[in-house]
């Protein structure tokens, strides 16, 4: 898949994925970090590399076991063995290692899937029958679209889509399939997140049907106003969607009495590195509506609202603290 690059580009990613895992790893000094940032204004091809392993950090939420970047963002807590795996499985996703299998894995599939977005962006497209489909950072998916039925496979991230009326002669029904099940749109307007191990489902219009091929009784009927969480072989509790689900899909986010725990790991989504909140302020409550192009500015507003402070290590590792 990367025969065609050169080799001062192969060693350009290795370098950048070998940077990435030190930056992460929340004991950078300032002599590696200004190292790095020769390095990256070194050669063009740094730059390039740099931003293909940034791409890759969104999509690091969803991998499974050593692939994790759960895992990395802890490995300095771990022995260098942890830290030497973390790094070969960036280099396997770089496409510099590893067999096919590796590229079965979700965060895989979103690097070969149909319609990709790299963390911070959002974006919406217009289906060819017509419906809308919103990706959520660090988002991908496939469209599938045949004689018989309209298809969107989700991968990782989060969509929107607001169906439309199908064009065809006979109305093929409009499905989004997950790791988990199946979701059949009933004429609606419904947002899917896909998790590690769950799915999320949240129904702003009408009504959806998700099915679970593992479960006693397979089929759940979701309407207008209600979200559920499943697995593969459970539903969890229906419940009311939260304020402002959905607000993403016009780049802000807006939340109500929510705990600022929860407000900095949505945040986290959508900026590159590491952003955790400590625990001693997690459970203070905030309510507002924040533009998600500019975390940094978010950041400063809770500093000046909250009794908390910004702790930056580096541009890649800041925690929100007590004050």
């Amino acid at each position: 898949m990367n025969s065609s690059l050169s080799d001062h580009q192969r060693l350009a990613l290795k370098m950048a994925a070998r940077w990435f895992a030190t930056l992460c790893s929340g004991d950078v000094t300032p002599q590696q970090n200004q190292k790095w940032q020769v390095w990256l204004a070194q050669h063009e091809d740094h730059r390039w590399a740099w931003q293909r392993v940034e791409s890759l950090q969104g999509q690091m939420h969803s991998m499974p076991g050593k692939f994790s970047y759960q895992t990395l963002s802890h490995a300095h807590r771990q022995s260098d063995i942890t830290r030497r795996r973390v790094l070969k499985g960036l280099l396997v996703l770089l496409g510099l290692g590893g067999t096919w299998k590796a590229w079965q894995t979700p965060a895989g599939q979103g690097l070969l899937a149909d319609t990709r977005t790299s963390t911070g962006e959002i974006k919406t497209l217009r289906l060819d029958d017509g419906s809308q489909l919103s990706l959520n950072t660090a988002s991908a998916a496939d469209i599938r679209f045949t004689p018989q039925q309209r298809l969107i496979r989700l991968h990782q991230g989060e969509i929107r889509i607001t169906t439309a009326r199908d064009p065809q002669p006979v109305a093929r029904p409009f499905l989004v399939q997950t790791q988990q099940g199946m979701l059949r749109a009933l004429g609606t307007d419904f947002i899917v997140r896909q998790y590690d191990d769950a799915t999320r489902l949240a129904v702003l219009k009408h009504a959806v049907e998700v099915t679970l091929p593992g479960h006693p009784v397979p089929r759940l009927q979701v309407s207008e106003g209600h979200s559920v969480r499943f697995t593969g072989t459970a539903f969890g509790e229906v419940t009311a969607i939260e304020s402002g689900a959905g607000s993403w899909n016009k780049g802000v986010l807006s939340v109500s009495d929510r705990r600022l725990a929860e407000v900095v790991d949505e945040l986290a989504r959508y900026r590159h590195g590491h952003l955790s909140c400590d625990p001693a302020v997690a459970d203070l409550r905030i309510s507002g509506t924040f533009p998600l192009n500019d975390t940094d500015s978010v950041l400063n507003i809770l500093s000046r609202t909250l009794p908390v402070k910004i702790q930056t290590m580096t541009r890649y590792w800041v925690n929100v603290v007590p004050a």
